[in-house]
Formats: C-alpha cells, structure tokens, sequence
C-alpha cells in the first residue's frame, strides 16, 4: 500500500514551530529563519500552482493585484537599501520586514485552497487544528502577562494587568468554529471560552471585533438551522449571551484595568491614534507632488513622516502607495465582499467567509490587517473558498 504524505500537514507544523520561536530555538537566528522561508518559499509555490491549475473565486483576483503591489513596493524598498527608523521603539526597521510580513500573511490562503482541493484538508482536520492552535493561543496569551509583570517589576511599578495583542489570536480562531455544527454543545462552549481571553487581553479593537463576530454567527447560525432544531440553538444562543454578560460584568467588577479601558473609551481616548490620523490624512490631502499623490512614497513611508505606523490599513497604503494603492485595496475588499455573497446557498462557507470579512474588514479601520492575518485564520479562509468553489463549479457542470 502506497504511503500518501499529507503535505498540509507537513506545512502546519512548520508554521507551529514559528510559535516556539525564543523557546526552542533563537530568535531571528538561523532556524527561525530557515523556517520562515521555507514557509514563504511553499506558500508561493502554492499561489503560482493555484493561479495556474485552478478556475479560483474573484476574490483571487484581488489578491493577486494587491500582492502584485506589495511586492512591487517592498522590492523598490529592499533594493534601495535605505534604514528607516521606528521612532515609537527606536529600532532600525529591516527592509525585507515589510515584504515578508505581508507575503507570510496573505499567501498561506492560496496553500490552503490547493490543500483543500487536493483533499490534504478536511473539515476534520479544521476542528483537529482549532485545539492546537487554542491551546498555543492560551500559553501566548499567560506567556505575554508574564513579560509585561516582568518588566512592570524591573519599572518599579505595580501593575498586575495588561492589554495584550493575543486578543486577536483568539478572535481569530472564531471563524473555525462554523465546522463544528455537528458538536454544537462544544461549538458553543468553545465561542464562550475565545471570548473570555479576548475581553480578558483588554484590546478594544480585538473586543469590537469579537463581539461583531459572535453576534453575527449566532444570529445566522438561528436563521439557518432547520426548525426542529432551532429551539436548541435559541437556547444555547442565550445562554452564550448570559456567559457573555457574566464575562463583562465579572472584569468590570473585578479588574481596575478593565475599567479604567472603558473609560478611555468612553472619554475618546484612542491611545494616540487620532494624533496619527490627522498627521497622515492631512499630509496625504495636502501632498502637492501630483505622482506621490498618486502612487504614495514608497513603502513604510509613514515611519518618515509620523513616529509610527498609521494604525490604519487605508491611511498606510495612502501614504506608501497613494490614490493607486487605495483603488487596489478597495479593489481587493470588493472581490471578498462578492465571493461572499456568492457563498450564500452554502451555509457554512458563508458563514466563515463573512466571519472573516467582518474581522480584518474591522481591523483595517483601527489596526494594521493585510500583514496581520493568522495562519489559522488564512486556513480556514482558504479551506471556506474552496469547499464553496468546488460546489459552485460541480453545480455548474451538473447544470450544463
């Protein structure tokens, strides 16, 4: 009996051992490294062989314009081997940082699409990974308490709570949770368990994102569940609202933190990002150079103007790519919004596809989403576009 090696499975662990990255192995040494492109290097052979092999979804077609771009920009960037300093560390920025971190970002979905289709990547397979990559999620999740106590006791300071970036590692998990409507109990316990570590990380965008995110698939989830089952998902829907409620009225009781987060909020405080709006925003209206206006300043041009990133998807491609680069992102957020809406008759695709658009759409708004992408989350993006295109092409040819 011949010995079929499952290459996805291959590829998930190397992009498990970039989670030991400092506890295995150095980081930024040479394994980490070596791992990081070998990733890269089969994420790209898998978006040649999708564009060639496959008839893909439109929202391909954005992909491949706006990784065009990227990849135009971060090469002008690398070959002219200028140091751009990030003046909110005071760190020298590597110049093939901003290219990889894209590319690690948005070509795993094509991987993941061939792995689909070449049957590498089932719906079990999903639910197998969602633990895995929940359980690296909570060791990230008490391993970044423990760093931030650490250096608040090296400060002198008293601080016990923190706001923690792995907020959106686990509002990231959220979509997987479509391909558990065979276990719904466990469906439910697990979107309860993702939003107690995304209030508990205290970041207010992750929060939003989160809550939009549950909101939505409960209320979808209701609306297609056959009748005779949908007593069971209305019960468990409130019950996960009671779990959401108890979760928020726990931390606004028990946690000084989380309290003084609300008020920020409430007072519009966005930690210094209306400052970086303005900057940016004005700089991009009042640009006078008619080309740079058009095709922006090159990439991490805004480390040049402002003290940080924009923070801001639109306000960054604004000023590194111009009115261009703008078109192209609307471009790319069209041609998801479409493969969604044309996902509708097949209800789980749908729902992880939207669940997907409404997280990073979000993110583009107040955090940086087109090289923030999880690898999970691009998992489940590229398994959703595939299940939906299969069907939609097998119809077609039924059809015919």
């Amino acid at each position: 009996m011949k010995l079929r090696i499952n290459i996805c499975h291959i590829y998930l662990v190397l992009i498990l051992l970039t989670w030991f990255n400092g506890t295995l192995y150095t980081p930024g040494g040479f394994v980490a490294q070596g791992i990081q492109y070998v990733i890269l290097l089969m994420s790209l052979y898998y978006a040649v062989y999708a564009n060639q092999k496959y008839k893909l979804p439109v929202y391909f077609k954005g992909l491949n314009v706006l990784l065009i771009m990227f990849a135009i920009y971060g090469m002008i960037l690398i070959l002219s081997g200028e140091q751009i300093v990030l003046q909110a560390t005071y760190t020298v920025t590597t110049n093939t940082t901003y290219l990889k971190s894209i590319l690690l970002s948005l070509l795993p979905i094509y991987a993941f699409y061939v792995f689909t289709r070449q049957g590498y990547l089932t719906e079990k397979s999903i639910r197998f990974w969602f633990f895995v990559f929940f359980v690296l999620a909570i060791r990230s999740f008490f391993r970044s308490q423990e760093r931030h106590l650490e250096a608040a006791l090296e400060a002198s300071s008293s601080s016990t709570e923190f706001t923690s970036n792995v907020g959106y590692t686990f509002v990231a998990l959220l979509p997987a949770l479509v391909y558990f409507q065979k276990q719904r109990m466990l469906q439910y316990i697990l979107m309860v368990a993702c939003a107690y570590f995304i209030v508990a990380a205290m970041k207010r965008g992750a929060i939003i994102c989160g809550a939009v995110c549950i909101v939505w698939f409960l209320a979808v989830n209701l609306k297609k569940t056959k009748r005779n089952r949908r007593f069971l998902v209305l019960l468990l829907s409130v019950i996960v609202f009671a779990a959401l409620a108890y979760i928020y009225y726990y931390m606004l009781n028990s946690s000084d933190y989380f309290n003084y987060r609300i008020q920020q909020t409430e007072s519009g405080d966005s930690s210094g990002r209306d400052i970086l709006y303005s900057t940016f925003l004005n700089h991009f209206l009042n640009e006078s150079n008619i080309l740079r206006f058009l095709l922006g300043n090159g990439a991490n041009a805004t480390l040049k103007i402002s003290y940080n990133f924009a923070h801001n998807d639109w306000l960054e491609i604004a000023i590194n790519q111009g009115v261009l680069g703008l078109l192209i992102y609307l471009f790319y957020w069209i041609s998801l919004f479409i493969t969604w809406r044309r996902s509708r008759r097949q209800p789980q695709p749908f729902m992880a596809i939207g669940m997907f658009l409404f997280i990073y759409f979000l993110s583009t708004l107040f955090s940086m989403s087109y090289n923030n992408v999880t690898r999970f989350a691009a998992m489940v993006l590229g398994y959703s576009l595939a299940i939906y295109n299969n069907k939609e092409q097998t119809l077609q040819n039924v059809n015919v």
